[in-house]
C-alpha cells in the first residue's frame, strides 16, 4: 500500500525542519532567558504563522505541483499560502489567544478582513519567499545526491568492465602457453595448470570476497581489498608459470616490507608482470627481468624492468596497461604516481602507491 505524500519519509523531514526553526529560539530563550527576552507571546504566534505558510509554499505547493509542472495548481496553491499566513495569525492572535490568555494582537472594534490581509501581505508575501528558497536549497541538495549517486554507478560500472577485461586478457596468455607445453608434449604441462588452477581461485574467489567493509565505490560491492601478501603470491605464481614457458628466463623477484600488514586492490598488479613477459627478452643473464616490491610506511613501491624484445611485438594490442591505469584512476585518485620509460635498451615500470 502506497503510502500518504505527507507521511513519506521526505515530507517528514520537511515537516521536522519547520518544527525546528519554530523550536530553537523557543528552546534557545529557556535555557538563556536573559538572551531570549524579546520572545514574546505574539512573537511566537507570528512565527508559528510565518513558519506555516512557508511550510504551505513549499511542501504542500511547490513539491507537489511545480516538480510536476501543474503550473496552474503552483498559482492557485500560492495564492492560498499567501491567506494562510493571514488566516493562521488572526486564528492564533484574535482567537486564541484570547480564549487562553484575554489578549490579543489588534483591536477588534473597527477590524476588517480587508484591513488584516493588507497589513499581513508583506509579512504573507516573504514567507512564501523564504518556502520557494528552501524549495531551491532542497532540490539543490538533491540535484547534488542524485548527481553523485549516477556518478557512482557509473564508476561501478566502468570498474566492473575493466576488471571483467582482466580474466579472459590474462586466460588468454596462459592458455596459449599452456598448450605451447602440452604441444611439444613437455613435463610442465601438469604444474602449469596446477599453477593456472591456484591462480583462477585468487582470481574467481579471494579476489571476489568482501574482506573489507569500505568498498572503494560506496555501495558498489564489486572491488574489494585483499591482503597485499596474497597479491604478492599470485606474482609468484604467474612469474612460475611463466618460467615454465621460457625454463631459461632470468627473473629477479624481491619484496622488502611487511606485506601482511596492508591490503590492495586485487589484480593491480599483474598487468606489470604481464607485460614484462609477453614483450621483454628474458634469457640475458646481464639484464634480468626485475620485479622488486617495496613496503615503507604504508606506501607501495614496485619496479618492474625488463629488457626489450627486438623481435615485433604480438600485431593484437593488450589492454593491460591502460586497464590498470584507469583503474588507479579510479580506485586510488590523488594517491599514486606511475611513471613509464621506454628507451632503446629497457622498458620500465615503477608505481608508488598509498595503501
Amino acid at each position: 500500500m502506497k503510502r500518504p505524500v505527507l507521511l513519506s519519509n521526505r515530507a517528514l523531514l520537511r515537516t521536522g525542519f519547520y518544527v525546528g526553526l519554530l523550536l530553537i529560539p523557543i528552546v534557545f530563550s529557556l535555557v538563556s532567558p536573559e538572551r531570549g527576552s524579546s520572545l514574546t507571546l505574539f512573537g511566537v504566534t507570528f512565527k508559528i504563522a510565518f513558519l506555516f505558510a512557508a511550510w504551505v509554499e513549499h511542501v504542500l505547493v511547490l513539491n507537489r505541483f511545480l516538480d510536476r509542472r501543474q503550473y496552474v495548481g503552483v498559482v492557485l496553491g500560492t495564492m492560498g499560502a499567501f491567506l494562510a499566513f493571514p488566516a493562521a495569525r488572526f486564528i492564533l492572535e484574535q482567537y486564541l489567544t484570547e480564549q487562553l490568555f484575554g489578549a490579543t494582537n489588534y483591536f477588534t472594534d473597527d477590524l476588517t478582513v480587508g484591513y488584516y490581509v493588507a497589513d499581513n501581505q508583506t509579512y504573507a508575501l516573504t514567507a512564501i519567499g523564504c518556502g520557494l528558497v528552501f524549495k531551491l536549497v532542497e532540490d539543490w541538495f538533491r540535484h547534488q545526491q542524485e548527481r553523485r549517486a549516477l556518478l557512482s554507478e557509473k564508476t561501478t560500472a566502468e570498474l566492473a568492465f575493466l576488471k571483467s577485461q582482466i580474466n579472459p586478457h590474462f586466460l588468454f596468455n596462459t592458455l596459449n602457453n599452456i598448450y605451447a607445453l602440452a604441444y611439444t608434449r613437455s613435463d610442465a604441462a601438469p604444474g602449469a595448470i596446477l599453477k593456472l588452477s591456484e591462480l583462477m581461485r585468487y582470481m574467481l574467489y579471494d579476489s571476489a570476497g568482501p574482506v573489507s567493509n569500505t568498498p572503494p565505490v560506496s555501495g558498489s560491492g564489486l572491488s574489494y581489498k585483499v591482503s597485499l601478501s596474497k597479491e604478492v603470491q599470485h606474482l609468484r605464481n604467474l612469474v612460475d608459470l611463466e618460467t615454465l614457458r621460457v625454463p631459461n628466463a632470468q627473473v629477479e623477484f624481491t619484496v622488502e616490507g611487511n606485506t601482511d600488514l596492508y591490503r590492495i586492490e586485487p589484480l593491480l598488479l599483474i598487468s606489470f608482470v604481464e607485460n614484462a613477459f609477453k614483450h621483454g627478452t628474458l634469457t640475458d643473464p646481464a639484464h634480468p627481468l626485475v620485479i622488486h616490491l617495496s613496503i615503507r610506511q604504508g606506501k607501495l613501491l614496485a619496479d618492474v624492468v625488463n629488457k626489450k624484445n627486438t623481435h615485433q611485438k604480438d600485431a593484437v594490442g593488450g589492454v593491460g596497461l591502460p586497464n590498470v591505469r584507469r583503474r588507479l584512476d579510479l580506485l586510488y585518485p590523488n594517491q599514486y604516481v606511475l611513471r613509464i620509460d621506454d628507451d632503446n635498451l629497457t622498458y620500465s615500470c615503477r608505481l608508488e602507491l598509498t595503501l
